[in-house]
């Protein structure tokens, strides 16, 4: 089940994923002070956009933004590029996007020459200063610590470039990157919701149990020189088959308070998808002001069929609540993972929903 959780493979070895992970705090918090140089100008040029609560809405998620509006105007985009995402190397990325940059026209490309995440985030904040949307070409990982690097007024857009790509599914973009081109290129602004993980991370993709422990073993793996798909399958085998490891958990949801004894995982989402189309939460929606809880003791046989039908349709297996703020207690310590990368270890995770805290062009 973890091999699906956003899974990004690396191709530089000494820095896969997201250049391992989620950014640091200190990371963070340099990224964010180079973001808040660019605010207040932003803030100047949303006078004439419709407030979030008073968008034109014609579905799930869309506000029309007289700011950037592709139907009235060309929108200046630019793309941030993570070198380390995917199979493929730097050199094939730059020659997959050359189709990509004629479709979008006005699009300044970044990242590609980057070699550690803060110089990949530095770049990502110096890029979205000069453009209107900010795509990511990446993985989920690598989105994740660009929305927590960059300030909330930035509108983004996605490319994927990993491999399980969760977030891709969610947005039903297509496979094709000249369709996802294209798409972004005739999109419009839409408003989602974002998890925050201890009032201090954000991510549209969490679990405390099973997933973290297999993106844990992995990274340990790739220290070894064990990469890509030898690195998930030993990681999967070793978590799952020899060492499944639970604990009891004690999930307060809005107030309520649910036992879930010999757990396995906790997921909290905003998507109903994991990695390669896998159907692992089918209620989860992206923008309905809610979080969608899936607490999993099931045994070693229904998990494996459960994985199965994930695959095939949608899973079935599990504990299914939704709330607005859920806090995870542990009785052994766990690690948790936030869209595919490792967050921390520990025995106590709070969560809350975001409500059109993310601003998408799609």
């Amino acid at each position: 089940m973890g091999i699906i959780a956003g899974e990004e493979t690396g191709g530089r070895g000494s820095q896969p994923s997201s250049f391992r992970g989620a950014a640091t705090a200190s990371e963070v918090s340099r990224i964010r002070r180079l973001a808040a140089e660019r605010a207040d100008g932003y803030n100047e040029t949303r006078e004439g956009q419709a407030p979030a609560g008073e968008c034109d809405r014609t579905g799930r998620g869309y506000c029309r933004d007289r700011r950037i509006d592709g139907a009235d105007r060309g929108v200046r985009f630019g793309m941030i590029v993570n070198p380390t995402a995917g199979p493929a190397n730097a050199h094939r990325k730059a020659q997959a996007l050359q189709t990509v940059k004629t479709i979008l026209g006005d699009c300044e490309v970044g990242g590609l020459e980057t070699e550690s995440r803060e110089e990949f985030l530095r770049c990502a904040t110096e890029l979205a200063r000069n453009v209107e949307v900010l795509i990511v070409a990446g993985g989920d990982g690598s989105f994740s610590d660009v929305i927590n690097a960059l300030d909330s007024g930035t509108t983004f857009s996605y490319l994927p470039f990993g491999s399980g790509c969760a977030l891709g599914y969610a947005l039903d973009l297509p496979p094709q990157l000249t369709r996802v081109a294209k798409r972004i290129k005739e999109g419009r602004l839409r408003l989602y919701d974002l998890i925050l993980c201890d009032g201090e991370h954000k991510g549209f993709m969490t679990s405390v149990g099973l997933e973290a422990d297999i993106i844990h073993r992995r990274e340990a793996l790739r220290d070894s020189g064990i990469s890509g798909p030898q690195a998930y399958a030993v990681a999967t085998f070793g978590s799952f088959f020899t060492e499944l490891e639970r604990t009891d958990m004690f999930i307060r949801i809005d107030g309520e308070e649910l036992a879930v004894p010999n757990a396995v995982t906790a997921i909290v989402t905003k998507i109903p998808y994991y990695g390669y189309k896998m159907k692992v939460v089918p209620n989860a929606v992206f923008d309905d002001g809610q979080l969608h809880l899936l607490a999993i003791n099931s045994g070693w046989a229904e998990i494996v069929g459960g994985m199965a039908n994930a695959f095939l349709y949608e899973n079935k297996m599990g504990i299914y609540r939704k709330a607005r703020e859920i806090r995870i207690t542990t009785q052994r310590e766990r690690y948790a993972q936030v869209d595919g990368n490792i967050y921390r270890k520990g025995t106590s995770f709070e969560f809350k929903v975001l409500p059109q805290a993310l601003r998408m062009w799609c």
